[in-house]
C-alpha cells in the first residue's frame, strides 16, 4: 500500500507540473482513503505538500520567465487575506458534529470531505470548459472585480479545504489576463505556494501532530513528479491532458461523495 501511495504522490506532482493544478485534488483523497488520516490532519498535511511542490515548480517556471508577477499581486492580496480569515475564524466556527439527529450523524471531518467532493465536480467543470483565448477585450474594472472575487473564493477554499485552487486561477489568468497556458500555469504555482504557506502559518499549532517522516518522503517523490511534469509539458499538449484529468476528478468526486454519505 505504501508503494501505491508513493506512486500516487508522483502522479500528483506530475499533474501540478503539467497543468499548474491538481495538487490537493489528489493529495487529500490519498491521505484520507489510502493512508487513513483524519480529514482535518489530511488538510494540514496537504497544505504543506502542495506548498512545497508549488514553490519548487513555480521557481522552475520563473527561471524560464513564465511567471507574471502582476497577476500574482492581483490574485495574491485578496486570497491571502481570506486564507488567514478562513483558517483563523471560519474553520474553528464549524461545529463538530455538523448534524446529529436520530440515526444520522455527520462529523466535521465528513462535512469537509463532502464539500471537497463537490469542489472536485466544480474543478472538473472548469477544466472541461474551453478557454476563451482569442478575446481582444482589455482588462477593465469588471475584470478586476472578477479577479478580486476569484481571489476571495480561492482564499476560502484554501483555508477551509486545503486546496490550492489552480483550477480557479489558471482559467482566470488565461481569460482575463490574456496569459498563454504555460505562463498561467507558472503564475498559478507561485500563487498556490503563497496561499498554502499562509494557511500553514495561520494554524502552525497543527504542524506538531503531523507525521513528518512520511510527509517529507511523500513531498520529495511528488517534487520529482512535478519536475517530470514541467519537462513533459514541453512535448505534451495540455489541451489533450485536461479532459482526461477532469474525468478522473469526476470519478474521484463520486467515490468520495458516496463514501461519506453511505
Amino acid at each position: 500500500m505504501l508503494i501505491v501511495v508513493f506512486i500516487c504522490a508522483f502522479i500528483m506532482g506530475l499533474s501540478l507540473g503539467l497543468l499548474g493544478a491538481g495538487g490537493a485534488v489528489l493529495t487529500i483523497p490519498i491521505f484520507v482513503y489510502l493512508v487513513h488520516m483524519d480529514a482535518q490532519i489530511a488538510i494540514s498535511s496537504s497544505l504543506f505538500v502542495v506548498c512545497m511542490i508549488s514553490l519548487f515548480g513555480g521557481l522552475n517556471y520563473y527561471k524560464k520567465f513564465l511567471v507574471d508577477f502582476r497577476s500574482v499581486v492581483l490574485f495574491g492580496i485578496p486570497s491571502v487575506i481570506f486564507v488567514w480569515l478562513s483558517r483563523t475564524f471560519l474553520l474553528p466556527w464549524i461545529p463538530d458534529p455538523i448534524w446529529n439527529e436520530g440515526n444520522i450523524m455527520i462529523s466535521k471531518s465528513s462535512f469537509l470531505l463532502i464539500l471537497f467532493s463537490i469542489l472536485l465536480f466544480f474543478a472538473a467543470f472548469r477544466m472541461l470548459k474551453p478557454p476563451v483565448l482569442n478575446s481582444n477585450a482589455t482588462l477593465h474594472s469588471n475584470s478586476y472585480t472578477f479577479i478580486l472575487l476569484n481571489g476571495i473564493l480561492l482564499g476560502v477554499i484554501t483555508g477551509i479545504l486545503g486546496a490550492g485552487g489552480g483550477f480557479l486561477i489558471v482559467p482566470a489568468l488565461v481569460i482575463l489576463q490574456k496569459l498563454d497556458f504555460k505562463k498561467a500555469a507558472g503564475t498559478s504555482l507561485i500563487i498556490i505556494s503563497i496561499n498554502t504557506g499562509v494557511a500553514l502559518i495561520s494554524k502552525y499549532q497543527s504542524l506538531s501532530i503531523l507525521d513528518w517522516p512520511f510527509i517529507l518522503t511523500f513531498t520529495g517523490i511528488a517534487v520529482l513528479g512535478m519536475y517530470s511534469g514541467t519537462k513533459l509539458s514541453q512535448f505534451l499538449s495540455s489541451d489533450r491532458l485536461k479532459p482526461v484529468f477532469a474525468y478522473f476528478i469526476i470519478a474521484m468526486g463520486v467515490f468520495m461523495l458516496l463514501k461519506e454519505l453511505l
